[in-house]
């Protein structure tokens, strides 16, 4: 399946199957006249959760590198795995932060590998080899570079249905309510976040890539 997985609605398409039972319900207590505060705020809690605003980058510039999802800093260091030396980023991202997760730059996508697992608090150690994860293996130009999704205690899934072709800067591609995205670039990549820093989607440039391409 390709094309862009979510949608630009005003609501996540992950959504509509429980907002439309939630809203069911929600008209069921007014006719009945019983737990009407109680279903209003859980059908506005779902509205938030699944919200799906538009984003515009902060630059323009080809080679920046752009936030994939809402959240907070949590690592930002080199790492040399068997594909070679990366620089290393990691984003927590709670289920209140907007869970559209969107490509971070415009790349060729080679492959994803989903795991099925587990749903662990991801700051657990065993998190990374136990939860369910999704890992997705790019190329920009001739630089590789890939994103991991791992799935928290209250994302049950990771929606994802792209596997192959290209990606624009800042398409959604993903959709996760609670997780870690970690992202392993390029070692001359230049990065401009620091542990702490909250950043958007879409939106936040947290590096750029080399020029010598």
């Amino acid at each position: 399946m390709n094309g862009s997985f979510t949608t630009t609605q005003i609501i996540s398409k992950e959504g509509w199957c429980g907002i439309i039972t939630a809203f069911v319900l929600f008209l069921l207590a007014v006719w009945m006249d019983f737990a009407v505060v109680f279903m209003f705020f859980v059908l506005f809690f779902l509205l938030f959760i699944y919200r799906n605003p538009e984003r515009i980058a902060a630059e323009d510039d080809p080679l920046a590198i752009i936030a994939p999802i809402d959240g907070k800093i949590t690592a930002v260091k080199s790492i040399e795995t068997k594909d070679g030396k990366f620089l290393y980023a990691s984003i927590r991202s709670l289920p209140f932060d907007v869970s559209i997760i969107r490509s971070s730059v415009s790349a060729k996508l080679i492959n994803t590998k989903i795991t099925h697992g587990l749903f662990l608090p991801p700051h657990k150690k065993e998190a990374k080899s136990l939860n369910e994860r999704l890992e997705i293996n790019c190329t920009f130009y001739n630089l590789p570079f890939s994103m991991r999704i791992i799935a928290g205690v209250f994302a049950r899934k990771i929606h994802f249905a792209k596997s192959k072709g290209f990606l624009k800067s800042g398409e959604r591609i993903a959709f996760v309510t609670d997780g870690i995205v970690e992202l392993f670039l390029p070692y001359d990549s230049r990065l401009k976040l620091s542990i702490g820093d909250y950043v958007k989607g879409g939106e936040s440039v947290i590096g750029y890539f080399s020029y010598k391409i």
